[in-house]
């Protein structure tokens, strides 16, 4: 099924992931990743999403609209067929049309209501483990008018996650003792607050209320012993690439 220069497209994207620098920021290094896959596979519309309890963290976005992202969140992850709480089985990657575990009724309602609304027509989705437990998801999408996913896709990604997998977990292992003790939304609020947003502004970025903002500053406040926001850009700068 592979021609040669399918072949000459995984070595190099092989060869590329293998030679990243697993000590940068948390988004650059996901960001590189995903760059990576456009780069040398063609996909074009992808994230990459961290994985908690079978849900899914804010990702990072590679040609896709945040509003699209907001609005899958809010209204149709349920609908989903590849979120990792609806799929039927543990294939490692995924196609849209594949899988059958949600009901046709609702796999309809989500291509030809979310999908279709967006300028989508497919949709695929690697899943990502770390001793044996998944961790993250990077999914992809094909506008309307391009080609869809198949085996072809399946194969030449396969190839690589087991590179992927390795290099992220060592990439995970390199990051600074203290990102392991901030939650996912955590890093979100300490991002915003670095770039001199306000409560209210971080409240209406992340759809929540302003006192759940102060909530999450007072336990950043906490793990980095200060006691304004001041002092805790002041001690956690040199943490913030990281997040």
């Amino acid at each position: 099924m592979f021609y040669e220069s399918d072949i000459e497209k995984i070595l190099k994207a092989s060869y590329h992931i293998s030679n990243m620098n697993v000590k940068q920021g948390n988004e650059r290094f996901k960001h590189e990743l995903l760059q990576t896959l456009n780069q040398h596979l063609g996909y074009h519309h992808m994230l990459f999403w961290e994985m908690a309890n079978n849900e899914l963290n804010a990702p990072v976005l590679f040609n896709i609209e945040v509003h699209t992202i907001n609005e899958y969140l809010h209204l149709y992850k349920n609908f989903d067929p590849l979120h990792p709480q609806n799929i039927d089985t543990q294939h490692a990657i995924q196609l849209l049309n594949n899988n059958k575990a949600m009901c046709l009724q609702k796999q309809s309602h989500y291509k030809e209501v979310f999908l279709r609304e967006n300028c989508y027509e497919d949709e695929m989705a690697m899943y990502l483990k770390i001793d044996d437990k998944h961790v993250a998801v990077i999914g992809f999408l094909r506008k309307i008018g391009e080609k869809l996913f198949n085996e072809k896709d399946i194969l030449m990604l396969v190839n690589l996650k087991r590179n992927i997998e390795n290099m992220y977990a060592l990439h995970l292992y390199s990051q600074p003792s203290i990102l392991f003790e901030m939650t996912t939304r955590e890093k979100e609020v300490l991002n915003f607050v670095s770039k001199g947003m306000k409560n209210v502004e971080i409240a209406q970025q992340l759809i929540v209320s302003e006192n759940t903002i102060k909530k999450h500053l007072q336990n950043l406040y906490r793990k980095f012993q200060v006691t304004n926001r001041t002092q805790l850009l002041a001690k956690c700068l040199k943490y913030i690439d990281h997040v």
